[in-house]
């Protein structure tokens, strides 16, 4: 390198006795260490001057290299049918795209000329759009209201999904009516669309004027307070829900059904509504802000009046109602009433007075799987089942050692018609009189319950071993049943001590047509401490 320096060994150092202790040098010490170093520091800059100019020329050369490259790069090449392919998997799955720069679809778009080309001609990837209104107003809103309408007329002729979300309603309610007012000339092709919060007035006038030809599903979130009387009654009846499967969220859904069936002033009834789903907000930390499920007189009186409904998804509560006749429902296919707790009285009269000769699926779910007391009892089951002789897809909690040991009845006697059968059975007894996840594996293996023959089969099961429903599958397997999908859910206290369990192979089973997944949930086990009630 030109140089006259020579590498010196740290052991020809003169000061090598004391490198690596605690010696502290003297001033005139420290003087003679500067001095030594100072032929090896200027080497050390010559060198790094040398190595920037090298790395320098490395790039450019680089520079002119990779240039060249990308003329022949593969991606370049890609015929455009395989390059839509590959964009369409780049868009979201889980919810509607988003007005991003930095997300697909727009993303695609900003690569190169030749991929926004292909972006832009491509209606698939601009026909799901999410929009956040307070976003929108914070921005330009014109520009953005002008992007909102490029992006939904690049998407046509296909149908639309939208969603629109709102964190401050009461800020933003007039910048919430001009996106409606962006999104309204292409209603025609509405299919998905969700109001995040949207001022019921303002929702209660869009069926007024919209057309929605396409509109499949509804999702209405009502998150700041409850909708104003007056206005609160003409929501169900909105025409956005004509043919439509609507879902509506909220704290309190009873506001939407019982003001206006309970008021003589309407006779009318929603035989427009189809499929209907409410559901409740989740938890706040604030007391005073409850979610209130649906007692069983709306319930009863929202059946009433949508005669042609075929699905019902409704929270429920245990409510004193007293009703003076049986409720026929000729159309109704499928009802599904879920909370944390219910008792069992309740839930038996309510069944006692419904008679549904088209129902083939009832669901009841127990959120809270500590919790024992949301259970239908045997003669509510053998009253639904004497009122609903169809029913071929059912879900049940079973925590109760009385409701287990007539398993066998339920399954042979009052649904001979079962095809899909989910059973939460969230704890095993010790007790020998109480049956458990093992006895419920071999109720359920073929050729035990008379005519039982499942396709589809969900448990929730805990404190069991693997080697149990891996039997229990065999034996299904080694009888070819006609069971085609199984899902278990094996619930285990959390031991610290104890390893993580080895996943047994499913492909066996996959193999020869059955269709097995299994989910490990842990429950965690609360440890007591010395520091119990010590804020630390």
């Amino acid at each position: 390198m030109g140089s006259s320096y020579r590498e010196t060994p740290l052991s020809e150092s003169p000061f090598h006795g004391i490198i690596n202790t605690n010696y502290i040098p003297t001033e005139t010490g420290i003087a003679q260490i500067h001095g030594h170093l100072a032929p090896h520091e200027t080497e050390l800059a010559r060198v790094e001057a040398f190595i920037e100019k090298l790395t320098l020329k490395r790039n450019h050369i680089k520079t002119y290299i990779d240039a060249h490259r990308a003329l022949t790069s593969y991606p370049r090449r890609l015929p455009p049918e395989i390059l839509q392919q590959i964009f369409v998997w780049c868009l979201p799955r889980t919810h509607n795209a988003v007005m991003d720069v930095a997300e697909p679809p727009l993303l695609l778009g900003r690569i190169c000329s030749r991929w926004r080309s292909v972006a832009f001609s491509m209606p698939e990837l601009w026909d799901s759009l999410h929009i956040s209104v307070v976003f929108t107003l914070l921005n330009d809103a014109k520009i953005a209201h002008a992007a909102i309408a490029d992006w939904l007329t690049r998407a046509a002729p296909r149908p639309l999904s939208l969603s629109i979300a709102c964190s401050d309603l009461y800020t933003f309610s007039s910048e919430y009516k001009a996106v409606m007012d962006c999104l309204s000339p292409f209603s025609s092709r509405w299919r998905s669309v969700e109001f995040g919060d949207i001022p019921i007035t303002l929702f209660s006038k869009l069926g007024e004027k919209l057309n929605t030809p396409l509109l499949t599903d509804v999702h209405l979130k009502c998150l700041f307070g409850l909708p104003i009387p007056g206005v609160r009654d003409r929501i169900l009846s909105s025409n956005l829900f004509n043919r439509a499967k609507v879902h509506i969220t909220s704290l309190d859904p009873a506001v939407f059904i019982v003001s206006r069936l309970q008021n003589a002033e309407y006779h009318s009834k929603w035989d427009h509504l189809t499929h209907l789903t409410f559901s409740l907000l989740p938890p706040t930390s604030d007391p005073d802000v409850r979610s209130k499920p649906l007692s069983f007189g709306s319930v009863y009186l929202l059946l009433q009046r949508c005669t042609q409904l075929q699905s019902l998804t409704v929270p429920i509560e245990a409510s004193a109602d007293r009703f003076t006749e049986d409720l026929v429902h000729p159309a109704l296919e499928s009802l599904t009433l879920f909370n944390r707790s219910l008792c069992c009285e309740a839930l038996d009269g309510f069944v006692s007075y419904l008679e549904l000769p088209r129902l083939t699926k009832f669901h009841l779910i127990n959120l809270d799987v500590s919790d024992h007391s949301f259970v239908a009892s045997v003669g509510a089951l053998e009253l639904l089942a004497l009122n609903s002789p169809l029913i071929s897809d059912l879900r049940l909690h079973l925590p109760d050692a009385y409701i287990v040991n007539s398993l066998h009845t339920i399954l042979a006697d009052f649904f001979p018609r079962l095809e899909k059968l989910s059973l939460g059975l969230c704890t095993e007894n010790s007790e020998p009189h109480v049956p458990g996840a093992h006895d419920i594996f071999r109720m359920l293996a073929p050729g035990v319950v008379p005519g039982l023959d499942l396709k589809e089969l969900e448990l929730g099961i805990s404190c069991v071993w693997d080697v149990s429903w891996l039997e229990f599958l065999w034996k299904h397997i080694d009888a070819g049943s006609n069971l085609q999908r199984i899902h278990l859910e094996l619930w285990r206290e959390d031991c610290l001590d104890a390893p993580a369990p080895v996943e047994p192979t499913l492909d066996p089973f996959l193999t020869r047509g059955l269709e097995v997944s299994v989910k490990r949930r842990v429950q965690p086990v609360v440890e007591m401490t010395p520091w119990e009630g010590v804020e630390k």
